[in-house]
């Protein structure tokens, strides 16, 4: 009994304690190297890679990971790819997607069939192979990019530049919007006639995002509250 009660006080140590900790911190940095090794491996792949629309013929269930905020299964996808200039091909990789908060059920994704996707891959080893999201979502990843930086100039504007009333001439959805967020917000390129304080009214574009909610506010003749550079009339954000 006197060995059992030994025995076990010596997991009170500071030296287990810390023997402890140890391993936590190794497991912990050993799968932040291995994430950051897997984000080099396919940065590297987009750089020397090709991107092409594809297929999906089959899919697999996998592992499901929920850490970083959005949920992810890796998933085996058998799928048909369609690359610009270049023979299609049949190919079977594995690789992260988006399922959405449903519970998911193991075994073969049927609701995935048929869905059409854009993957990059190596041109000299076609099983290496990377999802880059959805073809619904393939407006999105090509115009948010030059939207943001424009949502930056915006910001400079809304604090610098001169107020004026505007009308609105023309309203356009630019699609934006990743599929996640398109029931709740949209981005609109508005077309205005500005009438500045002072000075001849003059036509310019802003691009914004909208909760859709409140897009009755921003239809053809509404009138809205604007900020603009006076020494270039081209640059107008809405406040």
């Amino acid at each position: 009994m006197e060995s059992l009660l030994s025995f076990s006080g010596c997991f009170n140590t500071p030296l287990v304690i810390g023997l402890i900790l140890a391993i936590g911190g190794w497991i912990f940095y050993s799968n932040k190297n291995h994430r950051q090794g897997i984000q080099l491996k396919l940065k590297d792949l987009r750089k020397r890679g090709i991107t092409a629309p594809a297929t999906i013929v089959s899919a697999k269930n996998g592992i499901v990971n929920s850490g970083s905020g959005n949920r992810l299964m890796q998933m085996t996808l058998e799928v048909e790819v369609q690359p610009e200039g270049r023979s299609k091909f049949v190919t079977t990789f594995k690789d992260w997607l988006p399922v959405g908060r449903h519970f998911v059920s193991w075994g073969d994704r049927p609701e995935e069939v048929g869905k059409k996707i854009w993957v990059t891959y190596n041109p000299e080893d076609v099983t290496e192979m990377l999802f880059e999201h959805h073809d619904k979502d393939h407006k999105y990843y090509l115009g948010y990019p030059a939207f943001a930086k424009l949502e930056k100039q915006n910001i400079v504007i809304r604090k610098t530049g001169e107020e004026a009333i505007a009308t609105i001439l023309e309203v356009e959805d630019l699609e934006l919007v990743h599929s996640y967020h398109k029931e709740m917000k949209s981005v609109l390129r508005l077309k205005l006639e500005v009438t500045p304080k002072t000075g001849e009214p003059f036509q310019a574009e802003v691009q914004n995002t909208f909760m859709n909610a409140g897009l009755h506010k921003y239809t053809v003749g509404k009138k809205v509250t604007v900020k603009f550079n006076p020494q270039d009339k081209t640059q107008v954000a809405l406040v």
